[in-house]
């Protein structure tokens, strides 16, 4: 059992991508063998560290006779670091190094906080259902600083998110964005709206990026150039990216907490209204233990059913949870949202029917 003081004690991460060099490092077909695999695992962590802590004082030869291996393995190396890690591999002259600010500073995590990082990881996994390399060197760094039985918890995840599938333009797309957000500068893409067709071009600037749980999607809110506004755009309808060098500025005015406040999801059109639900007695206790909107109050019916009132926009998200309650949920108003619940629900009885 961990100790009292154990439980309070900082937990201290380190930043190199171990569970990313080990995917980087695996064959396909799993022809590598596990001894050359570690082999090469540890060497591009040396090389990794020593390029940072050492910028721009080894060549490849120097590294090729520190490491007891050829020229040509080292550029391997090196292309692996810069092309599949995506580590910023930087040359001057003849000599090696990375570039300095591409590195978080060491971080000390209490366990509590580890555990928050590990549930938001695996939440991020309940949505999306996708391998993510991210993730997963996350928790490989989580793996090697908490206490046993939560080492043992993120194993089990480890092992179970090898077999997820795997989508490379959706993590090409996020790379990407990230970048954008982070350093800002406007990004090129190819977008293929729901009812379109065929995808636009458009340049936009990243302000913020999102995941909803309820679309198991995530978003980013840019200002678009072709349409001169801020407007939401999906990220697996993103089907080329492409990093531009024109820089740009989040407006101080933009705030994505107000921006996304009177919405359900992740849709911020349409006029703010005030809903009003009955949720029968037997989802009661649901509805008073669940902040399903920061908006919301609850009034106990003298029947045991509760009223829930809302100050958010009546977008399709809003629509398609009311629907998930089916009949144990009713709207009081606005009358044309009970109405569009009406039909509807006739339209339903009609396919059964």
């Amino acid at each position: 059992m961990m100790s009292k003081k154990e439980a309070g004690s900082p937990i201290y991460m380190r930043f190199f991508d171990i569970g990313a060099i080990m995917q980087a490092t695996r064959r396909p077909g799993g022809g590598m063998d596990m001894d050359h695999r570690l082999n090469k695992t540890e060497r591009l962590i040396k090389i990794w560290i020593l390029l940072l802590n050492s910028p721009f004082r080894f060549t490849t030869k120097n590294l090729a006779e520190k490491f007891g291996v050829n020229v040509k393995t080292i550029y391997r190396d090196l292309d692996t670091l810069d092309v599949e890690l995506r580590v910023p591999i930087q040359k001057q002259g003849t000599k090696w190094g990375i570039d300095e600010g591409y590195f978080l500073p060491p971080i000390r995590f209490s366990v509590p906080e580890a555990l928050t990082i590990f549930l938001a990881s695996r939440l991020m996994l309940s949505y999306s259902h996708r391998y993510d390399p991210n993730t997963d060197s996350t928790f490989m760094k989580l793996n090697s600083v908490v206490p046993p039985m939560l080492r043992d918890e993120i194993q089990k995840t480890l092992d179970w998110m090898e077999g997820l599938p795997r989508n490379d333009n959706y993590l090409r797309t996020m790379a990407k964005l990230a970048e954008a957000w982070v350093s800002q500068h406007q990004v090129k893409i190819s977008y293929r709206s729901l009812p379109a067709e065929e995808a636009t071009e458009r340049i936009i600037e990243p302000y913020f990026i999102e995941p909803v749980a309820t679309g198991h999607a995530s978003y980013v809110m840019a200002y678009c150039h072709r349409t001169d506004s801020i407007r939401t755009f999906k990220m697996e309808r993103i089907d080329a990216i492409e990093l531009m060098p024109e820089s740009y500025a989040i407006p101080s005015s933009f705030d994505a907490n107000a921006y996304l406040g009177s919405s359900w999801g992740i849709v911020v059109d349409g006029e703010i209204k005030t809903i009003r639900l009955r949720f029968t007695p037997e989802l009661a206790r649901i509805m008073e233990e669940t902040l399903w909107h920061p908006s919301q109050v609850l009034e106990k019916e003298a029947d045991g059913s509760v009223i829930i009132t809302l100050e958010v926009a009546d977008t399709v998200e809003l629509y398609s949870w009311i629907l998930g309650w089916g009949e144990k949920v009713e709207v009081l108003e606005p009358e044309e949202l009970r109405q569009d619940i009406i039909d509807t629900a006739k339209a339903m009885l009609d396919v059964y029917l």
